[in-house]
């Protein structure tokens, strides 16, 4: 019995081994870019969050306080100031802040108030204010508040608004 001599193989070049690793390369380096670009997203909307937040805790603060009448009491000239704790250049410090999360942001020194007295001590009310012009006249106020946790990473956002309290004349 005769055996067949077996044919001899070509050698290969690894062509394909070639192409298969520049795909491989490829995708890999999609991937990365996909994933950093994912990261700088999440970045963005992490630093949209804190300065929602910021000026969420700034502006709760100035309702507070413009809901509070001891905040704007109608004493002393224009330029004077009343503070929460801890602000400086105030003609008082014991600006009153009853919501207890708000207080608690403000003892932490995260929440700041200043209530200045602006415009002439007394003048009538606008004429859009419904009421007898000569039974009231009106105190105006400026109320700002700043919300800064920029070491926390949280932001910073300051809030003013002005304030007008009809004071009944005597």
């Amino acid at each position: 019995m005769k055996t067949k001599p077996m044919p001899m193989r070509k050698k290969q070049g690894g062509a394909i081994l070639v192409v298969a690793l520049m795909f491989l390369v490829a995708i890999t380096l999609y991937t990365i870019s996909s994933m950093r670009s994912s990261n700088i997203s999440l970045f963005m909307a992490q630093n949209e969050e804190s300065k929602v937040a910021a000026a969420q805790a700034a502006q709760a603060l100035a309702d507070a306080i413009v809901a509070s009448p001891a905040s704007t009491p109608v004493v002393g000239d224009t330029g004077y100031t009343a503070c929460t704790a801890g602000e400086t250049g105030c003609n008082r410090n014991d600006l009153p802040v009853t919501d207890p999360v708000l207080a608690s942001e403000v003892a932490n020194n995260y929440l700041q108030a200043r209530v200045e007295r602006t415009g002439a001590t007394f003048r009538p009310p606008p004429r859009a204010v419904s009421t007898s012009l000569d039974k009231f006249s009106s105190a105006s106020f400026r109320v700002t508040t700043t919300f800064d946790r920029v070491d926390d990473g949280l932001g910073r956002e300051q809030i003013s608004e002005g304030v007008l309290v009809l004071v009944p004349k005597q």
